[in-house]
């Protein structure tokens, strides 16, 4: 899947329910994120927060791991869902069911975003792997 990003500001976007929506994610005071308008991006996973969704993306190709995007920033170029992606339903205490569409892994390890975040070897390969992959899908 692929998209292109139309906003790279919460502010810019037109309903006053989307930005409240999105105001409970970005934290942002000037509500900008570090997406470029007008380029291409690989998603590298979907997950569902308040029924909507958020694409994982890396902004640069050196990142070294994705983070999530609300995908009201964008639209989408190629709608080719990764072939590479298993749908992951986890039930969290005290807040809604997570659901997300990511690899294997990712799916079946509930601390593999995190892990990842800080760093950890096994979980940086497999992203990696997967990066490669789907970005030849």
């Amino acid at each position: 899947m692929k998209v292109v990003c139309k906003v790279n500001n919460l502010n810019s976007l037109s309903e006053e329910n989307v930005i409240n929506r999105l105001k409970k994610y970005i934290s942002m005071p000037e509500g900008e994120v570090d997406l470029d308008v007008g380029k291409e991006y690989t998603v590298y996973g979907v997950v569902f927060w308040d029924s909507s969704p958020w694409y994982y993306i890396c902004v640069e190709e050196y990142d070294e791991y994705p983070k999530p995007y609300p995908a009201e920033f964008f639209s989408v170029s190629d709608e080719r869902l990764s072939s590479y992606w298993r749908l992951s339903v986890i039930a969290q205490e005290e807040r809604e069911t997570l659901s997300s569409l990511v690899f294997n892994e990712w799916a079946k390890d509930l601390s593999f975003y995190e892990r990842l975040i800080e760093g950890d070897f096994e979980a940086s390969e497999q992203f990696n792997k997967y990066r490669q992959l789907m970005n030849k899908e």
